[in-house]
């Protein structure tokens, strides 16, 4: 495919941005946002009137080049990587959100242009502009749509000893007991901050461990659907901050705790190539899993030699299907960068799609707590396990050919890049430096 440009969603009108800032005169900051591929979100703060001017002129916020993929959660770089020259952050102003969380800021998501000297790729590794890519492409090579909603886990907890600590709640799920408390307002002011700029919520509840929650949003168009989310996380965060205690999106913050997902609910509107589609992903899980739980622990939350498969309405399944064309993909959690994930995810189902793949897998139409017999699993058409560590599904992306060739090597070799060092680094830590490290950033 050909290099995007950003202008194909409104990033150079400028009269959004005018607009906005009539509307909402209390904003003086506007926070240019995007996330790397270490999924960290980062930001450069523009003055209100700087950010008109840049819009005005029609010109990008500059940064080192290329920090969208040279940089670990342990804040080292790869320094090898680092170029003479600079990338430029074109705002996509129709992403524009009043931080309500933060006074005084708005944010926008950014489109990232690479423009190092020597190894400058454009927007080819820019994940936002990939996956608006990707939809545009599909849509019109096939008439297909998306929609993405997200069940937004995350844990309040107190760390005022200088210790993570679980607040004092009752841990049932979905219990009235579990939200009879002080902390329900403050699950309430994030739920409002999240609608108040349009991003609609279906509903909340508790979850199984003291202080964990879910939001569910309403489903939307997947580049929207991702921003939504980098916007509930930040509102998780900041909403809790300003309560004294702490906010988190990492998988395991304790260890003998349930741990956090973000379950994402993908539907497709050709209901016709839905097999085909969801053969495409099943096939190519096991090695997604490097894009949809990037963290080194990301696999502590699952259950041990967990099968990859589907079933109606079964939530032991990877794959939950809960109607034609719609699957619920219960093993992503939210230290993946969504956009790198969803465009990762989507390709794969589009290969099976294009390929015309058969769905041979069977529904094995029961629960699933412990791992099918291989018989079993091997008569059904069960022949994955998902990975058990961060390594083993960098080398399970590393081998999966169509899907490499699909995403293309400027992606896919930084990427795996980023993530090798990252798994290294981490894998000299303990357990509770790891977490800490995560949980100050997720």
């Amino acid at each position: 495919m050909g290099e995007l440009a950003p202008r194909q969603s409104n990033s150079g009108d400028v009269k959004i941005l005018e607009t906005f800032l009539a509307r909402n005169p209390s904003v003086e900051y506007i926070r240019y946002q995007w996330i790397d591929y270490s999924g960290l979100l980062s930001a450069r703060v523009a003055t209100k009137s700087f950010a008109l001017s840049l819009g005005r002129k029609d010109s990008p916020l500059t940064i080192p080049s290329p920090i969208l993929t040279a940089l670990i959660i342990d804040d080292s770089l790869l320094f090898e990587d680092i170029e003479v020259g600079q990338d430029e952050l074109f705002a996509d102003w129709s992403s524009l959100k009043v931080c309500h969380y933060a006074p005084k800021h708005a944010m926008v998501m950014c489109f990232v242009k690479e423009g190092g000297r020597k190894d400058g790729k454009g927007f080819r590794r820019c994940p936002r502009s990939r996956l608006q890519e990707l939809c545009s492409s599909v849509k019109g090579k096939h008439d297909l749509d998306f929609l993405v909603g997200i069940e937004v886990e995350f844990y309040i907890f107190d760390e005022s000893s200088g210790t993570p600590k679980p607040v004092n709640m009752v841990a049932h799920a979905y219990s009235a007991a579990s939200i009879n408390n002080k902390y329900l307002p403050i699950v309430e002011e994030i739920v409002d901050c999240i609608q108040k700029v349009g991003i609609e919520v279906r509903q909340f509840h508790s979850e199984g461990g003291p202080g964990l929650f879910e939001i569910s949003t309403q489903p939307m168009a997947p580049l929207q659907s991702a921003d939504a989310l980098v916007y509930c996380h930040e509102t998780i965060r900041n909403i809790s901050r300003k309560h004294g205690l702490h906010g988190t999106v990492y998988p395991k913050p304790f260890e003998k705790l349930s741990g956090v997902g973000s379950h994402i609910h993908l539907s497709i509107s050709r209901l016709d190539k839905q097999e085909n589609f969801l053969a495409g992903l099943l096939e190519n899980w096991r090695a997604l899993a490097a894009f949809y739980m990037p963290n080194f622990d990301s696999n502590l939350r699952l259950r041990p030699e967990e099968q990859i498969f589907w079933g109606l309405q079964n939530r032991t399944a990877t794959h939950r299907k809960i109607k034609d064309g719609h699957w619920e993909l219960r093993s992503v959690d939210a230290t993946a960068n969504p956009y790198l994930a969803m465009t990762a995810i989507l390709t794969a189902g589009m290969i099976g799609l294009e390929k015309e793949k058969s769905l041979t897998m069977k529904d094995p139409k029961k629960m699933v707590f412990e791992s099918m017999k291989d018989d079993e699993a091997t008569d059904l058409g069960i022949l994955y396990k998902m990975p058990t560590s961060l390594k083993a599904a960098i080398d399970s992306l590393k081998a999966a050919e169509e899907l490499k060739d699909a995403l293309g090597p400027e992606l896919i070799d930084r990427y795996v890049k980023v993530k090798t060092k990252e798994e290294e680094n981490f894998g000299k830590l303990i357990g509770s430096e790891r977490r800490e490290m995560s949980m100050r950033v997720f």
